[in-house]
């Protein structure tokens, strides 16, 4: 069976493509590296968070908070989670051994959703203290094979412990 070969896409198209998504951003290419900056609020009611994105050709994409910063961290914590670095604001979004992304993607269909459900999970784990976004750099000791593997898994737990919790306050009847 023949394999069906991955096609790069240029950084004239990404850049064209986050600019129409986001009309507002900046958007510039040098030296085969693209750079955009644009504002992300994941809920209606979140923070407007400015972001970085640095994308060198045949690399994977770096996402960073420039604003505000210093991010907040949740009560009792001394770092973010699923970060690369803290002091930098440098976002994980997925894990990069596992070619979730690669750059026959569009970044403004993937890596700037993935920010916005980063921000998120970041919002909740301010409030509650806990990561619900998954990943190895969080206090969940499974590694999921891509989003829709820690999606399901995520939706798996919710229906257990809502299961869990509708038996014990029945039983308690």
């Amino acid at each position: 069976m023949a394999m069906i070969k991955k096609h790069t896409i240029p950084l004239t198209i990404q850049a064209y493509k986050l600019q129409s998504y986001f009309p507002d951003s900046k958007c510039s290419i040098r030296n085969n590296t693209l750079t955009w900056k644009g504002f992300l609020q994941p809920m209606v009611l979140s923070l407007k968070y400015w972001i970085k994105l640095v994308y060198q050709k045949d690399t994977h994409p770096d996402v960073y908070v420039l604003d505000p910063k210093p991010l907040i961290f949740a009560e009792g914590k001394t770092k973010l989670e699923h970060v690369y670095n803290t002091k930098k604001q440098h976002l994980c979004l997925y894990y990069r051994k596992a070619n979730e992304w690669d750059a026959s993607m569009f970044i403004a269909n993937t890596i700037i959703p993935w920010t916005s459900e980063w921000l998120l999970h970041y919002e909740v784990w301010v409030a509650t203290g806990v990561w619900h976004g998954g990943g190895i750099h969080s206090n969940i000791n499974t590694v999921y094979k891509s989003h829709f593997d820690r999606a399901a898994a995520q939706r798996k737990s919710v229906v257990l412990k809502s299961t869990t919790l509708f038996n014990s306050t029945s039983s308690k009847k």
